[in-house]
C-alpha cells in the first residue's frame, strides 16, 4: 500500500505534536514536515513532496491567514489541503472550499481526519460533516436565487398575490396594471413554471423558494 505524505501547518505547538504522534499511528500515513506560520508553510510546501497539507484556518493573530497561506501553496503546486481548526462558523467554512481547500474538519472531530486525508489522496468526494451541512444550505440558496432569476419581480410579486388568494381583479388594482398586462404576465409565469394553472405556479414558487 501507498504510503500518503502528509504535512501539518499548527501554530499550536501541542496540537502539533499530537497530530503528529496520532497519524504516524496510521500505517499508510506519514509526517514529511510542518510549519507554525505563513511563511513557513508556503517555503515547506516549495520543497516538500507531500500529497496532502493539514492546514490550521488561523495561524496568528492576522485573522484567517491559513485561508492565504492555502492560496499561496496552491498557486505553487495542486496539492490537496484539509483545515483542520477549532472555528465552527458557516463564513469560514465557504471561504476555505472557495481557496481551493477540499474538507473542512473541526478540531472536536480531528480523529477523522486520518479518512479525510485518504478521501484527498484518492480523489473522492467526502465532504465532513462538520462542513457538508453548510454546503447543502448554501447550495440551496444558490437554486433558490437561480430559480427566482427565472422570473421577472413583476412576475414574482403576481404570485405572492395569488398565493395570498388575491383575485385577478384585486392584483390590477394593487399592481394599477390593466387586465391585459396581468394575463400576459401570468401566461409566461405558466411558461416558465410548466404549470396549467397560476395556483398551481404559486404553490411551486413557494416549494421552490422563488417566493417568500
Amino acid at each position: 500500500m501507498d504510503q500518503i505524505k502528509v504535512m501539518l501547518v499548527e501554530d499550536d505547538a501541542v496540537w502539533r505534536d499530537q497530530l503528529t504522534s496520532f497519524l504516524s499511528r496510521e500505517h499508510d500515513l506519514v509526517v514529511v514536515g510542518s510549519a507554525a506560520n505563513r511563511e513557513d508553510a508556503v517555503h515547506l510546501a516549495r520543497l516538500s513532496d507531500a500529497h496532502v497539507v493539514r492546514m490550521d484556518l488561523i495561524l496568528s493573530d492576522n485573522g484567517y491567514d491559513g485561508l492565504e497561506a492555502a492560496m499561496d501553496i496552491l498557486e505553487i503546486k495542486q496539492t490537496k489541503i484539509i483545515m483542520l481548526t477549532g472555528i465552527d462558523e458557516e463564513e469560514a467554512i465557504m471561504d476555505t472550499y472557495a481557496a481551493g481547500a477540499v474538507n473542512y474538519v473541526t478540531k472536536a472531530h480531528f480523529e477523522d481526519i486520518p479518512c479525510a486525508i485518504r478521501a484527498a489522496y484518492n480523489n473522492l468526494n467526502y465532504i465532513h460533516p462538520d462542513s457538508a451541512g453548510v454546503l447543502v444550505k448554501e447550495f440551496r440558496r444558490m437554486k433558490r436565487e437561480q430559480r427566482s432569476k427565472q422570473l421577472t419581480s413583476a412576475e414574482q410579486e403576481i404570485l405572492r398575490f395569488i398565493h395570498k388568494g388575491y383575485k385577478q381583479s384585486n392584483i390590477q388594482s394593487k399592481l394599477h396594471a390593466t387586465e391585459s398586462t396581468i394575463k400576459k404576465h401570468v401566461n409566461r409565469i405558466l411558461k416558465k413554471l410548466g404549470t396549467r394553472s397560476s395556483r398551481e405556479a404559486a404553490r411551486k414558487a413557494k416549494r421552490l423558494g422563488i417566493i417568500d
